[in-house]
């Protein structure tokens, strides 16, 4: 039978030792406001009650052996030894408080506390050892030395409870299982939270203010995070190290350090924001593998998400923006995939590929940044269905035996050009608008392949082909340019294939020490020539068409050869051939039609001109022109 003995028993009976042996199992023990200094075993299921005022106060050490039960209510534990529990313990509104390195170590037992304090042990406020299991509702913890919790082999879980002023507030080890819900852990000198092979659950705590790491996982442990904020912790927020992580939407906020940092270890992130970080947002490198689902990362004062060391990075839905320095960078054989995506109004390049790497991108954005787009460096890029556009930089920059590919995109207002290329770059464009900008620039040895894009309405020359570089253009369209159209220079090669080149204000295309092959194509309505070809190049036309240009169509100068195959030129303003200082221009089967100029085949100054099979005419008359020692020779006559 459960009854008060406050009146019957502490009449005869003044200590806690000598009251427990004259009560039955299961009774109600209501206790004096008073200081109880002695060590006991409870060897049977009691519940000690302290005065409502809170001066019921017990030093010593008790001792709850197995099987057996006791319930704390309103009492001050003050132990000068740790309390030892091996069966049950519960507390309901108790300060439990100092004199000791271990305020409780639960050995195999169970814990429960509600509403109470656990504060001042020299090292560790509460161990929990060897399967054990502990509830902790409402309580706090503070001032512990070393650990607010330690749980090594066993379960805990926290509701509602405070954790601050300790070198760490959980240290969850060995196989054990933590969960947290809506706690608050602030104001540590070490990692706030520690997982070391064990297993971590939070919903909806923060953990904010400390000196060191927010949350750590070591060694084959699992942590999974729902709405928990991470804020202003002094070192790297959330790391992770030969684990795995899961957050849904967490805030991690302000940090002083990084804010994510995966080393061999795997994270899951959705719906989450990651932001304000003094050195980058996001850090996966050695081999980890992260995914980002819907999330904002933003704001950094150095890189969003730094990818390196043979890592693997997807992001889906995601919106990384308004960072100091690269807003990604994938580096050292790394891979980065993004879909659905928006890179934008970065302070310096959103995307940094590197070092063998590769990163692809489908259906993103990549605006506004004050530098390049991309920057790709002996590395990979795949572009497809993306816009590319407002950079205060290029499109794209790649150099040093990189590779670009771009599918089914859009560049346009990047202030330098969409594509800029240096030393062995490989690039190939395919059903991709360039407008509003420069589009391509190609410079030593590069390689590119474009089939079936537009380039279109620059204010500088849409496409420029230096240093040995080569392009080849098929089911394309360049027009509508301010400048030159297409420009090849100095040993470059230009293949131009089902193709027109149209509107340009300058001439649409010019050769300087280089090759072109054109076939299958059209060139016409330019404001000065179609071609301007001069200083050792070499030009071959086959089947095309060249019309309606304000100067001659095609000038060729400086010991430069010509070859016309199946070629129409008509309805120029000016001469259709003009070959002069070495030149030579051989044409067959051709027409060259002029309705307003005399003389529209030229030859001047030791140059050569051989017609076969070749209509020449305009209504003047006099289709040929040559002097010093130049010659034009028609075979058909």
């Amino acid at each position: 039978m459960i009854r008060s003995i406050y009146n019957l028993m502490f009449s005869k009976f003044k200590t806690l030792k000598s009251t427990l042996t004259k009560t039955a199992d299961g009774e109600i023990i209501q206790l004096f406001p008073k200081k109880y200094k002695e060590s006991v075993q409870i060897d049977k299921d009691v519940t000690l009650v302290g005065d409502p005022s809170g001066q019921t106060v017990v030093e010593g050490m008790l001792i709850i052996p197995r099987n057996v039960r006791v319930i704390f209510r309103q009492i001050t534990l003050s132990p000068n030894a740790q309390l030892y529990i091996e069966g049950e313990a519960i507390f309901e509104r108790c300060i439990i408080k100092g004199n000791t390195d271990v305020l409780i170590t639960v050995n195999g037992g169970y814990i429960k506390a509600v509403e109470s304090e656990f504060k001042k042990a020299g090292e560790v406020g509460i161990a929990l050892l060897n399967n054990s299991n502990g509830i902790f509702k409402g309580c706090k913890f503070r001032f512990n030395g070393d650990t607010h919790l330690f749980i090594k082999q066993s379960k805990a879980y926290l509701e509602s409870c405070e954790g601050s002023n300790a070198l760490k507030s959980l240290w969850i080890t060995d196989g054990s299982f933590v969960q947290t819900k809506k706690c608050h852990f602030h104001h540590h000198i070490d990692t706030q939270i520690l997982a070391e092979g064990a297993t971590y659950i939070d919903d909806g705590s923060t953990i904010e203010s400390g000196d060191g790491l927010g949350i750590a996982a070591k060694a084959d442990s699992e942590v999974t995070l729902h709405s928990t904020i991470l804020y202003s912790n002094a070192s790297v927020q959330l790391f992770i190290e030969n684990s795995r992580v899961s957050g849904k939407y967490c805030t991690i906020q302000n940090g002083k350090e990084c804010g994510v940092m995966l080393h061999e270890s795997e994270g899951f992130f959705a719906h989450c924001e990651i932001s304000n970080h003094q050195s980058t947002n996001v850090q996966a490198k050695k081999k980890s593998i992260a995914h980002f689902e819907r999330c904002e990362i933003h704001s950094g004062h150095e890189n969003g998400i730094f990818i390196g060391k043979d890592s693997i990075v997807n992001c889906s839905e995601t919106i990384i923006k308004n960072h100091l320095s690269f807003q990604v960078v994938v580096s050292e054989k790394s891979i980065c995939s993004m879909k659905d995506c928006f890179i934008v109004s970065g302070r310096h390049v959103g995307i940094l590929v590197e070092k063998k790497s590769e990163c692809m991108l489908v259906e993103c954005y990549v605006l506004q940044n004050n530098n390049s787009a991309f920057n790709v460096d002996r590395a990979i890029l795949k572009l497809y269905r993306c816009e590319v556009s407002d950079n205060n930089g290029n499109g794209i920059l790649a150099i040093n035996h990189s590779h670009v590919e771009v599918d089914g995109c859009n560049f346009h207002h990047n202030q330098m050009p969409h594509i800029a290329s240096k030393t062995k770059v490989k690039i190939y464009i395919c059903n991709t608008d360039f407008h509003r900008g420069k589009s391509i620039f190609l410079i030593q040895r590069c390689k590119m392949h474009a089939v079936n894009s537009r380039f279109h309405d620059s204010m500088n020359v849409q496409i420029e082909i230096t240093e040995h570089s080569t392009a080849k253009f098929e089911h394309c369209q360049i027009y509508n340019g301010k400048s030159y159209g297409v420009k090849v220079l100095k040993n470059s090669n230009f293949f131009f294939y089902h193709s027109q080149i149209f509107k340009h204000d300058l001439s649409q295309i010019v050769v300087n020490d280089s090759s072109v092959i054109l076939n299958n194509s059209e060139i016409y309505q330019g404001k000065r020539n179609a071609l301007f070809i001069q200083n050792h190049s070499e030009v071959y036309i086959q089947e095309s068409f060249i019309s309606k240009h304000a100067q001659t169509q095609i000038w060729i100068d400086n010991d430069s050869t010509l070859e016309l195959l199946s070629v129409q030129l008509t309805d120029g303003e000016h001469s259709d051939l003009h070959a002069q200082n070495q030149s030579r221009i051989y044409v067959e089967n051709s027409m060259i039609r002029n309705e307003k100029c005399r003389y529209n085949v030229q030859a001047l100054n030791h140059s050569k001109i051989e017609i076969v099979k070749t209509i020449v005419e305009n209504k003047y008359g006099d289709v040929y022109y040559s002097e010093n020692n130049s010659s034009i020779n028609n075979s058909d006559y």
